[in-house]
């Protein structure tokens, strides 16, 4: 099925003629977006190698630990309620 043929009808299996969904503004941009960031990676390579510019890493190179985005032992274990910084008089 080719481009020009979107907006045919066409069968299904129980005899109905159904229009299949055209490409509309949105898909259009999106290929435009995705065109473009192609473009925009492309020229940074060639900026890095014009400067002369290499990413490396070193083999001894560790993976950090991400241990602050877990919740410590003690937080889980103790019911303590959070402190309140400012108290709010009753009114």
């Amino acid at each position: 099925m080719s481009l020009g043929d979107l907006g045919q009808p066409e069968a299904s299996s129980r005899g109905m003629f159904v229009l299949k969904q055209s490409a509309n503004i949105y898909t259009a941009m999106m290929i435009l977006a995705f065109v473009f960031i192609c473009i925009g990676c492309l020229f940074l390579f060639l900026e890095m190698k014009a400067y002369g510019l290499h990413v490396t890493v070193p083999a001894d190179a560790k993976v950090p630990q991400a241990t602050w985005m877990l919740p410590s032992h003690s937080a889980i274990v103790s019911a303590q309620p959070v402190p309140r910084i400012m108290e709010v008089p009753p009114v």
